[in-house]
């Protein structure tokens, strides 16, 4: 940028010169060769100004591309702030919805997977102790299992 300030005041003070020159200069000859160095610079001087407008319109797009994605940005993590890392029974992991949010939305679980991830995943009832995430394919035990029920010896014996 400061390349294509520089070489434009160049450009204007050797014109100025020129001007000066011309006045007394008394060969045509010699008026035809400054005004092609006039010309020459004048074109230099356009040719860095263009560049130095390209560069500007390539920093503009690249600005919105980051204002872009910076609103995205903070567009999730106020989404992130609305839930809370929660451990069932089991050990298993998930996040819940916090109560202060209870009355815009009812209460859900987000998959831990998906969301550490940047997803934005619900979990789903799976049997009566599960949830399942039909992103990932995640199932989370929420309940342990009852225990096994011994048969009976009467079911064993032959009669």
């Amino acid at each position: 940028m400061y390349a294509e300030i520089s070489a434009a005041i160049q450009s204007v003070k050797t014109v100025g010169e020129l001007a000066k020159a011309a006045t007394s200069l008394s060969n045509y000859n010699e008026l035809i060769a400054a005004v092609s160095e006039v010309n020459s610079k004048l074109m230099e001087a356009t040719a860095v100004a263009l560049a130095s407008q390209e560069r500007q319109s390539e920093l503009l797009n690249r600005i919105a591309h980051l204002e872009k994605e910076l609103g995205e940005v903070r567009a999730e993590q106020k989404r992130a702030e609305r839930y809370s890392l929660f451990k069932f029974a089991t050990g298993s992991l998930a996040y819940q919805l916090k109560t202060e949010f209870e009355a815009e939305e009812p209460p859900h679980f987000l998959c831990a997977k998906c969301a550490d991830s940047g997803g934005h995943t619900k979990l789903q009832p799976w049997g009566s102790r599960r949830l399942k995430c039909f992103s990932c394919e995640s199932v989370i035990q929420t309940e342990p299992d009852p225990p096994a029920q011994p048969r009976s010896l009467i079911s064993r014996t032959r009669i």
